[in-house]
């Protein structure tokens, strides 16, 4: 019995085109993002057959599954757990904005989760992955399941899945923009087939 989970994260959204750090906020998806949602559907229609989409309730990731969903035929079922970690003060500021009010903060990404003030708890947000994952390997056995989130909560939900520790926040990276992040569960034993996977977007920059 063979298991796949397919972490996808969101396309870009308006405060992505401007390098905003979004946490719970709830932009919309740019005129980039609705493109690079469809590039994603047409990889996933020619790639996978997947059985179930789940999406976050935050629109930038609903909408990127509604896309998927209608291009294959299937229906998402919206799940708040999937949504992104909640950032606090971090939320709406730029890169250069957080790591110049908030440099211990900023530097704590080297060694572990991030530390964000006012933000969800990293145990908080582990248990979400937790929850969520055995969700989906209670409902959806021997199936393929696609999952429209967000680069914090795909990265807790690996950490999570691989049994990395604390320092797995720093080993591994966030994917761009609609990358794709599959795990095998086969027999009980977990493997990560491929980590961050956008060719879909440099095919279409070559073509």
């Amino acid at each position: 019995m063979t298991t796949h989970l397919l972490f996808i994260r969101h396309a870009r959204s308006t405060w992505n085109d401007v390098g905003r750090w979004q946490g719970q906020a709830d932009p919309p998806l740019s005129e980039t993002g609705l493109a690079e949602a469809r590039l994603l559907a047409e990889r996933l229609r020619r790639t996978w057959r997947i059985d179930h989409i789940y999406a976050s309730d935050l629109q930038r990731a609903a909408t990127t599954a509604g896309i998927v969903a209608e291009a294959l035929g299937l229906t998402v079922t919206v799940d708040p757990v999937w949504r992104e970690r909640g950032i606090g003060q971090f939320e709406g500021l730029t890169n250069n904005e957080i790591e110049t009010r908030f440099p211990a903060e900023w530097a704590s990404m080297r060694h572990g989760p991030m530390v964000a003030p006012g933000g969800e708890p990293a145990e908080a947000v582990l248990a979400r992955a937790t929850q969520g994952c055995d969700g989906l390997l209670a409902h959806h056995a021997d199936q393929t399941v696609a999952i429209v989130s967000h680069g914090g909560m795909i990265l807790a939900t690996l950490v999570h899945l691989l049994g990395l520790g604390p320092m797995g926040y720093a080993v591994l990276v966030g994917g761009r923009h609609t990358a794709i992040s599959e795990v095998k569960i086969e027999d009980g034993h977990l493997r990560l087939e491929r980590l961050n996977d956008y060719a879909h977007l440099e095919l279409a920059v070559t073509a």
